[in-house]
This record gives C-alpha cells, structure tokens and sequence, in this order.
C-alpha cells in the first residue's frame, strides 16, 4: 500500500522525482491506479514515466497531455514512437470485447469483432484531441491525425488525415 507522503510525493513534489525514485513509490501499487495516475497528472514528464511503469512503450521527447486513455488490459500493447504530440482526451483501443455479455459467446461476434492487436504510433507523428484509435492500427511516422478522428485501419507515413481514415486530405514533404 503506498503511504501517504509518497502519494503527496507523485501528486505534488513531482519536479523533484526521478524516472528511478517514482517506480519506488508505485512499485507496490495496483497498475490499475497507475494508469489512473498516468491518465490525470498534470505533469507531461511524470505522465509518459507513469505509462511506461503501466507496459507502455513511449519514446523520448514524446508530449503525452492528460486524459490519453488506453484499454489494454495492461498488457504491453502499445508502442509510442519519439518526438510525438498526443493531444488531449486520445482513446487507444488495442483490446476490443463484450466483457462479460454474453455477446463473447455468439461465434460470428467472438471470430469478428473480439480484437486484440497492437497499436503502434510511429516517430514524429501528431494526434489531435478526442482522436479514437482501433485495434491493430499503425500510425506511420510524421503523421498528423486530425481532432475526432476515428482510426480503424493503418495510416502510411507523413499522410494527414481528418475525420476518419477515409478522409486521407493529402500527404507532407519534408523539405
């Protein structure tokens, strides 16, 4: 159980924590209330270690703004490229089912819609607020995906995309 200064440690004296000194305080924890933690901390830095103690690979230089959500069943599922923007209220969706409905035992449901594929955000790529990511995507490097969209299939590199996959607005040169 954590004891109470360690908490006031993580929620409020957070600047002077290192990656090894916060894996101490949350060793003991439930990963659950890690990646509550992860969800609500208002520090970027605090944020992206809290996910990667909760099996979430995040690279280096990545901005990661409160409320990314990630319904993984804490297995290590998703992969968070370097150098990438995450932007507010972002749903990751890499494990999909009924839970315990009795929808998990009607076979065309269980062998087409009960999904769990790893969803991988490439280098450099930008995500916009409220932004749902499906099971199995792979968001290709330096792309920039637009507020709201709904990403159900792979996005190739340096594309632009606004509303759903669909929606493919045109692709960037780096110059």
């Amino acid at each position: 159980m954590i004891e109470s200064q360690e908490a006031i440690k993580i929620l409020f004296d957070w600047q002077n924590l290192s990656f090894e000194d916060l894996k101490k305080i949350v060793i003991a924890m439930n990963i659950k209330n890690i990646r509550w933690l992860a969800i609500h901390h208002p520090d970027n830095r605090t944020r992206e270690n809290l996910y990667r103690l909760s099996n979430v690979s995040v690279g280096a230089k990545t901005v990661i703004n409160m409320g990314l959500y990630i319904y993984d069943s804490f297995k290590p599922l998703v992969t968070i490229g370097a150098n990438c923007a995450l932007a507010a209220n972002i749903s990751l969706i890499p494990e999909s089912g009924p839970n315990m409905s009795e929808l998990s035992n009607v076979k065309e449901i269980a062998e087409r819609l009960i999904v769990t594929a790893p969803i991988v955000i490439e280098d450099h790529s930008w995500i916009g607020s409220n932004v749902i990511v499906m099971p199995g995507v792979t968001i290709g490097h330096h792309s920039i995906i637009g507020a709201g969209a709904i990403i159900t299939k792979d996005v190739i590199p340096f594309s632009i995309i606004k509303g759903n996959i669909k929606n493919l607005s045109r692709t960037i040169r780096l110059e």
